[in-house]
């Protein structure tokens, strides 16, 4: 980064944080433009800001990494490549993902480590290979970016693109959203999902863990078992694992081919909470479990929410239905649908 924008970067940081927050969004729409990352990284400066007396007195990302740190993480402070990773910020069941500073650029992302330990792992190497794969042919405003893929030694890791907002999940857990926010979200979501399948990507993996709720509206992320269906790539990994217990279409719980109506499942799982606050199929303890509670279906929209329209009853339950054959046939029908009824409102 050139020192003129470092200085820019800091300029505007400074008069921005010396307003009332009411005024804050005004003043960058006028200062920023159209410079989408310069908003960003001063958005990033702000997001933290309360948490420390001052960004500008020591370099921001040792405030982040004071801030952020939920653990312990091994390789926090270590340099993988170019990255210096700062803070654990979550861990799953194969790979930590820290955030770090890209010591080039002078920004933040999110780092996706693949352990030594694992990386030995012939199957969960390649899941990992493919899960970049995946990333790097989608480019959309509402999916998460890859910026790099590196080794370190025996690590593999994957540099994405940092983001800052609130899990879909998190959100949730404070209940329903209203009901203009969920269609808004709801057709960015599925417009997403339409450029992913139109690139041969089906996500298999939606959930509102992997949905974040930014100022610009949602980012979806973690393509790590997604199947890879575009005649230039390389085939999908022979291993086939699952998805997530309670947004897990019964194609997949039944060990079926999927396709891209797999996803309009999820889709329709995720709308249902978002309209509702409640869990359209309760995960259970076992595979066995969830395919009995799909038998059932979730109680109707309208039910649980006397105030929503039946037309949204009828657009989730269709994304619902346990025969493909019955869902809408593509993303993109169901994007029509939600794309009519926010213009509608």
């Amino acid at each position: 980064m050139s020192p003129d924008r470092m200085q820019r970067i800091e300029a505007l940081y400074a008069e921005t944080l010396a307003l009332p927050l009411g005024e804050r969004d005004a003043f960058l729409d006028g200062a920023c433009g159209g410079d989408i990352d310069l908003r960003h990284e001063i958005e990033s400066l702000l997001t933290y800001q309360p948490r420390a007396e001052t960004y500008m007195e020591q370099p921001a990302y040792h405030q982040v990494a004071q801030s952020l740190a939920d653990g312990t993480g091994v390789l926090v402070d270590r340099m993988l490549g170019r990255y210096q990773l700062l803070s654990l910020v979550g861990r799953g069941g194969t790979a930590e993902v820290y955030c770090a500073v890209d010591t080039r650029l002078n920004r933040l992302v999110a780092v996706k480590v693949l352990p030594a330990l694992i990386s030995g792992d012939r199957e969960r190497l390649e899941r990992f290979e493919h899960e970049a794969r995946a990333a790097a042919v989608l480019s959309h405003p509402h999916i998460c970016a890859l910026h790099d893929i590196g080794t370190e030694g025996e690590m593999h890791y994957l540099v994405f693109e940092y983001l800052v907002g609130e899990p879909l999940s998190d959100r949730l857990t404070r209940g329903a959203l209203p009901l203009e926010e969920a269609l808004i979200y709801a057709a960015q979501i599925a417009g997403a999902l339409a450029y992913a399948h139109e690139e041969g990507i089906i996500h298999l993996d939606l959930k509102p863990s992997n949905i974040m709720l930014m100022r610009n509206g949602v980012k979806l992320f973690d393509f790590g078992i997604a199947e890879l269906r575009y005649p230039d790539l390389p085939a999908s990994p022979s291993i086939r694992p699952c998805g997530t217990l309670g947004y897990m279409s019964p194609e997949q719980l039944e060990g079926h081919d999927t396709d891209s109506r797999t996803d309009i499942f999820a889709c329709g799982v995720v709308m249902y909470e978002m309209l509702t606050g409640q869990s359209a199929f309760p995960a259970r303890s076992s595979v066995e479990a969830a395919a009995l509670n799909l038998k059932h279906g979730p109680p109707p929209i309208s039910k649980l929410k006397p105030d929503i329209p039946p037309t949204m009853d009828l657009l989730v339950s269709r994304c619902l239905a346990r025969n493909p054959s019955e869902r809408w046939q593509t993303i993109s029908e169901l994007l029509f649908q939600l794309r009519a009824s926010v213009s509608g409102r």
